[in-house]
């Protein structure tokens, strides 16, 4: 996209814009089209002070008018509210003087402070000591703001634990190894101690030291401190993380820190004498993993415990470029072995000619490192396409250039430093799927082939407007050489802003749906959604309703559904059963009502939570009936300090019986493992047993056996994902002589992909060997070799039928209700399900007996459910909702340290929604400040899973990196979010990290935004700055950016939407000798952006490490920093 900033101080402009010409602004436009008739304009006026005084978003409603946002400071000049934005007719991009204050909004918004409000301590530091929010249930004074103190420790306040650290060294290799042999208490007025207390009055506390380490952060779960403490050794080095659970058991044991606490329940880190850490132990897992490193600082080598048990390796190798060439497992023996044969060499693989085979694929790279590893999993091409493609690159695609590896073609724009193909192997066999990516002259993704591995495709073709909005995708899709092609067509059309309007679908020659077509209010929120309209009417006309803070409160409406299916109301502050549950100000749900047209029942839960945010009561009523609260389907939960599930008792209604005890179970724990469940209620229902019989794991921490549900065996492959499952039922095979265990088989790809499951069982009187077979191809879903279906943005269509099927969801994903036209044209109820708050469907498992699409099976969270399991199939783990927890160790649990890695969202089910098995997205967040730490390139993260995986920084399981800058994440709080990200060479970083700072501004208009990167993550960070001016950034701290010299592109000018911008660079030029890195930055307006470039003699690889407590400082100090204006 084009970017065009006009500077006016006071002069005469041309008539093609109207700005006011007695005033001081800067004119931000983003052209939207070639001609730059479709666009974006923002004006920023500024009073004599240079002050931002109004910003103006021109045009940018759904009706043509302007966005008006006032700016006012206080008697010191400060800027303690924060107005929200307000439509007006344009005049075009003129300043509107009627606008000066918060008196229009409040008129707009029906309220009496439509403005966040800052309370600032009276002193030089402007610290601020209460955040008000917009609407009077969050008014400042009234007794529902967010509360800062700003103190320091007291006697007796904080444990301080002392470590001994000593050197274990072989030869030249060498890691610290630490202990804790005593545990006292920091002397009072050594240490920071802040305060936030959320709007209902629950604080936490955060202590950190001079170094601005954090060393404690603790909340209470009503009755006691939940403390989570962060301890370092003798060299700054964070070497243990006690959660919760471990300091209670620490305390009951006269505050000594036994070896069994450490190893069942906390986080323990070992590094080598250049500080990069080698070693960890997570909780749950049963020894060490361990990593190696090559002479660039680059983890050449990974391994878990059930890797290590088996004396195998993951193995990643790198090009000169630091990006991931290919994949595999080696055969190895300890770490200190490895990394002495390792050493100090660089291992660095380039492309050739003739290449080398492994695992039947021709690899077009060299192999002279570490070459007699035994399995090759991933293959990845750069800049070139590999010479074994099965198709020739096309010259365009859908009417646009597509560019190729030669210079000599489309002005010399070439495919250097883009992904080019991945290749992944099958872990179960040795057949692959190869992908090809295309890219138009701007180097965007227009074109994608994946042959899978039964023989056949999916391909698909995208037109993208100027802007890179897709207008029109077409995806062709074959199972296998022989089978029939499927066609899909999808038309999407926009408004003047670049919101969707409607989206058009079309499967091979049916006739065109328009799936969905989208009405916006003028502050951009979608307020309308008509889906299933082909040529008249359409099946449902959505209604959403939102508060002032812009929280979804309403779909459709309860008391009249005037003819549609599904409507909901969620109540945050103002349940109409306060006396069953408290109103909630800091953004979780108090209650919630539903009701489907196929009975017309109103229902209703009122949620109860602990002072740690987890649901302890879901109370069930029917608010329209003779006795509205009955109890029918209650759930209520105790938890240990770490969040484990300690007892839940769960309600079921039983036609002619009432109300009855479905699950009263007691969980029983050695650390975060579950041992057994004991289920007293004496009725069979939601969890399938009374025995409580012993569950097992393996040294990964994952269950290997849960005889309660009738698995007697469960294996998993090297990502941890289960492969095969044996059941304690047995079917007669065809030979009519053998039995054998009915079970159920997985395949995967190695990048963790569901290929196929096969369910072999007995049926029929004979009992007689029967097989399912699901097939997962891109999307399309097969069962028993048929095509079933293939999801859309609003459902799923139903190849069986021929029908389109279209669904109700609530906030978390549950789907609540599916629905299709029938042969009259009017909307038919497909199927309604009803959901316990942890996810169990009302009756423990999801029915589809009436349904015309009964091999559908997605349900909570919209998430596949497995019926031979009950389990909710995540991406990386599954769940089970009747006993409310994962049984996989959660790959993310470095960063969610305060509770149980087997924990489900952090047990906060109603509002917070589990993101691929790996961490919950809350809906609606309080969080007031976004820090984005985006880390340097190791190769492009799966699609839509940036913030999830970084493979060669971390161990196989799709962890987050938190080596260098990734430190900044312990800044996570109450207050402050942080997001750590993996960077690309493509969009889809930027594109994540884009949606998330969308999100965020539409809770939290003005607080602070700070982006740290490294590399190439640091590269993202600069690009994404320029191509979205509209974005305010607070501070960007960059180290070492790599700016690709071979591209010509330029992208370390800083614009002037970023206030403070800092860089730490390599002062000795470069990585490798590439010219990559090495580089000082500068501002595009100096008057806007005030820039530091530090010179520093650190390699590219590590001075993410060596300065990384550099910017975790410049970020506290910056979010410590008044905000006095913004300009």
């Amino acid at each position: 996209m084009k970017k065009i900033q006009l500077l006016g101080v006071l002069f005469t402009v041309s008539a093609a814009y109207a700005q006011s010409t007695s005033e001081n602004y800067i004119l931000s436009k983003t052209c939207l089209s070639g001609d730059c008739i479709k666009k974006t304009e923002t004006v920023t006026y500024f009073d004599g002070l240079g002050r931002a005084k109004q910003i103006i978003e021109v045009k940018a409603t759904a009706t043509g008018k302007d966005l008006v946002t006032p700016i006012t400071y206080d008697a010191y000049g400060r800027q303690t509210k924060d107005i929200l934005p307000v439509p007006a007719n344009s005049l075009n991009a003129a300043i509107h003087t009627g606008i000066i204050n918060e008196n229009t909004a409040n008129s707009y918004y029906g309220v009496a402070n439509a403005y966040a409000e800052k309370e600032i301590e009276n002193s030089p530091l402007d610290k601020v000591l209460q955040q008000a929010h917009p609407g009077d249930a969050w008014k400042m004074g009234g007794g529902h703001t967010a509360q800062y103190k700003y103190q320091v420790n007291g006697s007796g306040e904080i444990k301080k634990f002392t470590t001994n650290t000593a050197t274990n060294t072989v030869g030249t290799i060498s890691n610290t190894v630490s202990s804790i042999p005593t545990v006292g208490f920091y002397n009072p007025g050594v240490l920071y101690k802040n305060t936030v207390t959320d709007e209902d009055g629950t604080p936490v506390i955060q202590f950190t030291n001079g170094r601005g380490q954090v060393l404690l952060i603790r909340r209470t779960d009503g009755t006691q401190n939940v403390d989570t403490y962060y301890v370092y050794n003798e060299y700054g080095q964070q070497v243990f993380v006690i959660p919760p659970k471990a300091v209670q058991q620490i305390e009951q044991n006269n505050n000594t820190v036994t070896q069994n606490i450490l190893e069942t329940l906390c986080y323990q880190y070992r590094y080598d004498g250049k500080g990069r850490q080698v070693e960890k132990r997570l909780p749950g897992r049963g020894d060490w993993e361990s990593v190696v490193y090559d002479g660039a600082d680059r983890p050449i080598l990974s391994q878990d415990v059930n890797l290590k048990n088996k004396g195998q390796w993951l193995l990643s190798k790198y090009d000169r470029l630091n990006r991931i060439v290919y994949t595999g497992i080696l055969s190895g023996g300890s770490r200190i072995d490895m990394q002495s044969q390792i050493g100090d060499q660089i291992i660095n693989e380039e492309t050739i000619v003739g290449g080398f085979t492994k695992n039947g694929q021709l690899v077009y790279y060299t192999n002279n490192f570490l070459q007699n590893f035994s399995t090759i999993l991933t293959v990845n091409y750069y800049d070139f396409y590999p010479r074994d493609q099965k198709e020739p690159i096309p010259s365009k695609i859908l009417d646009q250039f597509v560019i190729t590896s030669s210079k000599s073609l489309n002005g010399g724009i070439n495919t250097l430093t883009l992904p080019t193909a991945t290749y992944v192997k099958n872990i179960e066999d040795d057949s692959w799927t190869k992908t090809y990516f295309y890219y138009d002259t701007k180097g965007r993704k227009i074109g994608e082939r994946s042959w899978n591995h039964l023989g056949g495709y999916t391909k698909t073709e995208s037109k993208l407007d100027f802007s890179g909005k897709p207008l029109e995708t077409y995806t062709y899709h074959l199972k296998s050489l022989g089978s029939t092609i499927v066609t899909i067509k999808e038309t999407l059309i926009y408004d003047g802003q670049n919101r969707l309007l409607k989206h058009y679908h079309q499967v091979n020659t049916q006739p065109e749906e328009l799936l969905a077509e989208n009405t916006y209010n003028d502050v951009g929120q979608l307020i309308n959604k008509k889906t299933g309209n082909t040529t008249g009417t359409p099946l449902e006309s959505i209604d959403y309703n939102y508060n002032i803070r812009g929280w979804l409160t309403r779909v459709n409406d309860l008391t009249n559904l005037n003819g549609k299916l599904f409507a909901y109301e969620i109540k945050y502050q103002n349940p109409f059963y306060s006396n069953v549950s408290a109103g909630k100000y800091n953004g979780n749900i108090a209650e919630m009502d539903w009701i489907s047209a196929d009975n017309g029942k109103l229902r209703r839960y009122n949620y109860q939570y602990d002072s740690l945010e987890r649901l302890k009561n879901g109370i069930y009523s029917e608010p329209n009936t003779t006795v509205p609260q009955n109890n029918y389907y209650n759930e209520t939960l105790s938890y240990d300090l770490n969040g484990n599930i300690l007892n839940l008792k769960r309600n079921r209604f039983i036609e002619n019986l009432g109300v009855e005890l479905m699950d009263n179970l007691n969980y029983i724990y050695t650390g975060n493992r579950l041992n057994k469940v004991d289920d007293i209620s004496g009725n069979y229902g939601g969890y399938p047993s009374f025995s409580g019989n012993p569950i097992t794991y393996d040294s990964n921490g994952n269950m290997t056996s849960q005889i309660d549900k009738g698995m007697l065996q469960i294996d998993y492959n090297y990502l941890n994902l289960p492969n095969y499952i044996k059941f304690d039922q047995e079917y007669e095979s065809h030979d009519g002589v053998t039995t054998h265990f009915v079970n159920t088989k997985y395949f995967y790809k190695a990048d963790g992909t569901k290929l196929t499951k096969i369910h072999t069982y007995g049926s029929g009187r004979s009992n007689m060997e029967t097989t399912d077979v699901t097939d997962y191809l891109n999307g399309f879903q097969y069962t028993n070799n048929e095509l079933s279906f293939a999801p859309t943005s609003e459902g799923y269509f139903d190849f069986k039928k021929n029908t389109y099927i279209y669904q109700y969801k609530d906030l978390v994903g549950n789907i609540r209700l599916a629905y299709y036209k029938g042969t009259g044209g009017s909307p038919v109820v497909d199927r309604t399900t009803h959901f316990y708050p942890f996810g169990l469907e009302f009756g423990g498992e999801l029915n589809t007996f009436n349904s015309i699409t009964s091999d559908y099976s997605y349900s909570s969270q919209g998430q596949e459910k497995q019926r031979e399991t009950g389990w909710s199939s995540y991406r990386w783990r599954n769940y089970d909702s009747a006993l409310g927890r994962f049984f996989n160790v959660d790959p993310l649990s470095e960063k969610y340290s305060t509770w149980s890695p087997y924990a489900f969202s952090g047990n906060r089910v109603v509002d917070a929604r589990e993101l691929e098995g790996l961490e919950p997205l809350e809906i609606n967040k309080t969080t007031r400040n976004l820090i984005i730490v985006n880390q340097g390139y190791v190769g492009n993260p799966l699609k839509g899973a940036t913030q999830a995986q970084n493979h060669a920084k971390t161990n196989k399981d799709g962890g987050i990196d938190y080596d260098g800058i990734g430190v900044i994440n312990n800044l996570n709080s109450a207050k402050n979010q942080v997001g750590v990200f993996a960077s690309s060479s493509g969009k889809e970083t930027k594109a994540d990290i884009l949606s998330s700072i969308t999100a965020f501004r539409k809770q939290s208009p003005n607080g602070k935004l700070i982006m740290v990167g490294h590399s190439m993550g640091a590269d993202n960070l600069v690009e994404l700055a320029n191509e979205n001016p509209n974005i305010k950034i607070d501070l960007l701290f960059t180290l070492d950016i790599a700016d690709d010299p071979t591209k010509g592109f330029d992208d370390d000018k800083i614009p002037s939407n970023v206030k403070t911008a800092i860089n730490y660079y390599n002062k000795n030029d470069g990585f490798m000798g590439m010219g990559i890195g090495g580089e000082d930055i500068e501002a595009k307006d100096p008057s806007k952006t005030k820039i530091l470039n530090v010179p520093v003699n650190a390699s590219h690889t590590q001075i993410d490490n060596k300065y990384k407590y550099n910017a975790y400082n410049a970020v506290v100090k910056e979010l410590n920093k008044p905000d006095k204006k913004k300009d």
